[in-house]
């Protein structure tokens, strides 16, 4: 009996969390159709001056493409407006590389500069704030490696911050240069799109406070220096320093266009390496940001609300494992949640009308559950639709997005146990870049491979786990758990198979 009241409690406890999450994705789905792109007004043919920082770090296949870039995008704004630099701490060739790459505007009207530290002392966030404290350009533009900015972009996003003295931020869309590589980059291409489809024009719409993705955005320096500059304490640099200089009273702009096209990871080793950065970092954000930021009532009320959801998303990732292990206990305790709640009240004393009645409760739970799971299929079909994309043509894509959902779960949450539960600095991992744009590309014989990690073993375990309360609940004919281990065992073993297929030493190229 006991055991039956905890299963019930904690199956409450999980679905009010899915909900606030599930449903935040129906309001943002909602708003984001409001979005519609800012236009600059009374600016005239006004120029200021910018500085493009280039973090770079171990980048030999795609810096020169960075650069020629970015030069002409200087070319395109003013090459006298610009200057360039390249923040270099890397440790392997690709620092000859960025030499080369430098050396081919020497005398030209495109100002380069190549600034070194010695030392990755705060890693990308500790090389941003060396380039920061060394500029006085009023604007800064930032761009990851792997990105290939347009000619126009410095055109396109300058003159809000001449329209709006209050902004201090302007973010761009990114787009995929290799979409169509592979399965894997077509799913990966799929979730980006919904982030700055619906969740960034969602925010943006609604006013509310709207994140730096860590590249093709410009802040204002003096926004940026007043809230305190880059900091290295999280691993999310990025949405760290946005908050901030929103809590510190300025504004951010989301824009569609001009749309920046960058690198999607190519294999399940260097997503999960991604992802775990970006999963400890938002969760270090958060818990450094919101007890400052939920009792500021100078902020909204639906501002702080949608602040919490939007640091804390990777919480979902310890629920989604949560409910896994749950159904795994159920399936070992005999507790077959429809028989649970549903079951007493259908008996023939209780009449239909009764057992109605007496479930009403749950039955809506039920709803509210499903409601809450479907909101994460909803999304990336809504953002197929947006795109004229044929939805039909695209269910391996969305088959392969739920898999990495439900199977990063694991890792995800021991990069949730870091973020909240130490204090230590971890380090700052960064995602292989292979300049590849074409099916034939190849990327296995290349540097900066991800070797295999621990936690392999884990969602091996995993697997195994699954399996054997897979086959104890069928063997007594306890169903109706089978809907939730079977779609979470097929995804352990897809994230465990490929990973495995994928990992290669780390020096091997």
């Amino acid at each position: 009996m006991l055991a039956r009241v905890a299963f019930t409690v904690l199956s409450l406890v999980l679905t009010l969390c899915f909900c606030l999450y599930g449903f935040n994705h129906y309001y943002l789905l909602r708003v984001s159709r409001r979005y519609a792109s800012p236009r600059p007004s009374g600016i005239g043919s006004r120029r200021p001056r910018v500085a493009i920082h280039l973090p770079v770090y171990n980048e030999r296949y795609v810096v020169r493409r960075l650069l020629h870039a970015c030069a002409r995008a200087a070319e395109a704004y003013g090459a006298d407006k610009v200057r360039i630099v390249i923040i270099d701490d890397s440790d392997d060739d690709t620092a000859e590389e960025v030499d080369r790459a430098a050396a081919d505007y020497a005398g030209s009207r495109v100002r380069v500069e190549v600034l070194r530290r010695g030392q990755r002392q705060g890693f990308k966030a500790g090389a941003l704030q060396l380039a920061l404290e060394r500029s006085r350009e009023p604007y800064i533009a930032v761009f990851d490696a792997d990105f290939v900015p347009p000619a126009d972009f410095l055109a396109a996003t300058i003159p809000h911050f001449l329209s709006d003295g209050r902004l201090g931020l302007v973010q761009s869309r990114w787009t995929h240069l290799n979409r169509e590589y592979n399965l894997l980059t077509r799913a990966i291409a799929i979730g980006i799109d919904v982030h700055f489809g619906i969740e960034q024009a969602g925010r943006s719409a609604a006013g509310c406070f709207l994140t730096f993705n860590g590249s093709a955005g410009v802040f204002r320096r003096e926004a940026l220096v007043k809230a305190g500059g880059w900091q290295a304490d999280t691993l999310a640099e990025d949405l760290d320093a946005s908050y901030r200089v929103q809590m510190n009273g300025y504004r951010a702009v989301y824009l569609k266009d001009p749309a920046i096209p960058a690198e999607v990871p190519p294999s399940v080793p260097s997503f999960k390496k991604q992802q775990a950065r970006w999963a400890c970092g938002s969760l270090r954000t958060a818990r450094k940001l919101l007890p400052a930021l939920l009792s500021d009532r100078t902020i909204s009320l639906k501002n702080r609300l949608q602040a919490f959801i939007h640091l804390t998303n990777y919480l979902v990732h310890p629920l989604l494992l949560a409910s896994f292990v749950l159904a795994c206990l159920a399936s070992l305790f005999r507790m077959d949640s429809f028989d649970l709640v549903i079951a007493p009240a259908l008996s023939p004393a209780a009449g239909i009308a009764a057992a109605i009645f007496q479930n009403l409760g749950w039955f809506s739970l039920v709803a509210l559950i499903a409601l809450s799971m479907a909101a994460g299929l909803i999304y990336p079909i809504a953002t197929l639709r947006a795109g004229k994309a044929s939805v039909w043509k695209n269910v391996p894509s969305l088959l392969v997005l739920f898999f990495l959902g439900c199977g990063f779960s694991l890792s995800n949450t021991i990069e949730a146990g870091k973020a909240l539960l130490t204090r230590r600095a971890w380090a700052f991992k960064r995602t292989p870049k292979y300049a590849l744009q074409r099916e034939g590309d190849a990327w296995k014989n290349k540097k900066y491979q991800v070797p295999l990690d621990l936690a392999s073993l884990a969602e091996l375990a995993l697997i195994g786990l699954g399996l054997a309360a897979m086959g104890l609940a069928a063997g007594r004919a306890n169903y109706g758990v089978l809907p939730v281990l079977a779609p979470y065992t097929a995804a352990f073993a897809f994230v465990f198979v490929l990973t495995i297929r994928q990992s290669r030493p780390e020096n091997e190229g």
